[in-house]
């Protein structure tokens, strides 16, 4: 058998094993409806399997506003980063990626920082509304060894759908809006509209408008 024949007979049985794999499926009768849909003008196509890459949305005009600011230094925004592979989807949290929430001493091991210096810059990103944290204990422990769930801003970087961001986050960001009392007047707002299951990231004078409607 030369390689032509091997690589036909190769490219055969592939076709068998799929074939055998959609045995529930009358691929005649599929070759039968596709002609005919073409003949009408449309298509039908095999799904194929999803993408299962991790992403992250990077806001671009707000970091962009951030940079032109000086609102964070070089360090913070870099920090920042490095954060990113924690950020679980939807919620925005930073976890160990099985949803358990981490300790700064926990964040500081993972980054391979010093300890102090990591508790430095979560509690300035903290103080300047680039992270919140959630519902921390109220107990008097270390704020560097006990497990508090903080989360990245929406506004400035978001693991999901940025039309449909998790309602308690969105809850979260406008109450403790810090930039905005801070006068960092971002491009793109969070706003979750009242008996809406999900929030959104609008444009500012959007942002402005529901705003405004709230307080009617």
């Amino acid at each position: 058998m030369n390689l032509k024949e091997a690589i036909q007979v190769a490219e055969e049985n592939a076709r068998q094993r799929e074939l055998s794999t959609e045995s529930f499926i009358n691929l005649h009768e599929v070759e039968e409806q596709e002609r005919k849909a073409n003949e009408q003008g449309y298509g039908l196509y095999k799904i194929k399997p999803a993408n299962k890459a991790g992403f992250l949305q990077i806001i671009k005009e707000n970091t962009e506003s951030l940079v032109k600011s000086k609102y964070l230094s070089s360090a913070e925004m870099g920090f920042l980063f490095s954060l990113s592979p924690l950020i679980e989807m939807h919620s925005n949290a930073i976890t160990d990626g099985s949803g358990g929430a981490l300790s700064v001493s926990d964040i500081a091991k993972y980054l391979d920082r010093d300890l102090s210096g990591t508790s430095r810059m979560v509690n300035g990103l903290l103080d300047k509304g680039i992270l919140f944290e959630v519902n921390h204990s109220s107990k008097k422990v270390s704020r560097t060894t006990t497990k508090r769930t903080l989360c990245v801003n929406p506004e400035i970087i978001y693991c999901g759908d940025r039309n449909k961001i998790n309602a308690t986050l969105c809850r979260i960001v406008i109450q403790q809006d810090v930039l905005e009392r801070k006068k960092i007047h971002l491009d793109w707002k969070i706003w979750l509209k009242s008996g809406h299951e999900n929030g959104a990231l609008y444009k500012r004078k959007t942002y402005m408008q529901l705003k405004k409607q709230s307080k009617n």
